[in-house]
């Protein structure tokens, strides 16, 4: 079982993309802290290069989540909500926002094994927003504490495809060929073979309760730990980025009075430079003109002086010759 939840890990990234035609931001929104964990566990970053977690570290949007047959990790989710990854899956946060406001999502993907979902304010005041996508389904909720589990095709553990067991509140399980509805301590089905037309089991598989862990009673008592903290942390999470858009408009005021401040300098200092160099062209073209005023006294100081000379010969007294008596 462990060689194949590993062998599918390369097609979690045709799981993990969004419905949306936008791509995930290049900067990945956090999801979730790491509150427990034990045995193999990876978590996959967008580009698929593994890391290992400890408690207190932050999961993304786009990371992916593969645990071993010993391996479980729980997350508090940035929404107040909680998820407990079993042994032997392989799923991953497909898309993550929790902001308090329309935008927010959770969305995840299973391709196999399965986790035990709390939802939180998502689920509560935005539940079209919150899914879990798997190869042969679509789980949607109201305010739930459900179970999604993917049996792959080869294993002997059950009839592949997806399975939703509900604890508290309601889910619904879709394709394209059909929807159900899954109320408390009941369990829905989509086929992996043929017409995965979803449907209602008579009671729930007994796998689940063979998945279950030593840590059990602890998620167990996570839904109204989670109902009772819920506004709370929303009101939380609006008041911190409101606090945090504020500071950013105002750095961002800061960097328009700066550029502006920039803009009028460099304004001046143009101002200043052309007045420059139009004194310097003032200056320039008063020495020209001053230099072709005194080349035109001298040429005219010339001239007069050999106008003068000319005359001065002319009424000099003609010699030689005898005068008559």
């Amino acid at each position: 079982m462990g060689r194949l939840i590993l062998g599918l890990t390369l097609l979690l990234a045709s799981l993990a993309a969004p419905a949306q035609n936008t791509q995930p931001p290049v900067e990945s929104n956090p999801a979730g802290k790491v509150e427990l964990i034990e045995g193999a566990v990876t978590v996959y970053g967008k580009t698929k290069k593994p890391r290992s977690v400890a408690v207190g570290d932050t999961l993304f949007e786009g990371d992916g989540i593969v645990t071993g047959s010993d391996g479980e990790v729980h997350v508090g989710l940035d929404d107040g909500g909680f998820i407990a990854v079993r042994p032997n899956t392989n799923m991953s946060i497909a898309a993550y926002r929790a902001e308090g406001g329309d935008r927010d999502q959770s969305i995840f993907s299973l391709l196999a094994g399965t986790f035990r979902s709390v939802t939180g304010w998502i689920g509560k005041y935005n539940p079209r927003s919150y899914q879990v996508r798997t190869p042969t389904a679509t789980i949607g909720v109201r305010g739930t504490d459900h179970e999604p589990l993917v049996i792959p095709q080869g294993s002997r553990e059950g009839e592949p495809g997806t399975y939703d067991k509900v604890n508290v509140g309601g889910t619904t399980l879709s394709t394209a060929h059909g929807r159900i509805d899954v109320g408390p301590n009941r369990a829905g089905f989509a086929p992996w073979k043929g017409r995965p037309v979803p449907r209602l089991l008579p009671q729930v598989p007994a796998f689940f309760k063979a998945r279950a862990t030593r840590n059990e009673a602890a998620i167990a008592a996570r839904h109204a730990k989670v109902q009772k903290l819920i506004e709370k942390r929303r009101d939380e999470r609006r008041a911190l980025l409101k606090e945090k858009k504020a500071q950013l408009d105002k750095q961002k005021t800061g960097r328009q009075q700066a550029r502006q401040e920039r803009r009028k300098q460099n304004a001046t200092g143009r101002r200043d430079k052309a007045a420059e160099r139009n004194k310097q062209r003032q200056a320039q073209q008063q020495k020209r003109r001053e230099g072709i005023a005194e080349g035109r006294d001298k040429r005219l100081a010339v001239q007069d002086g050999r106008i003068k000379r000319g005359n001065g010969r002319d009424q000099a007294p003609r010699g030689g010759g005898r005068g008559r008596d």
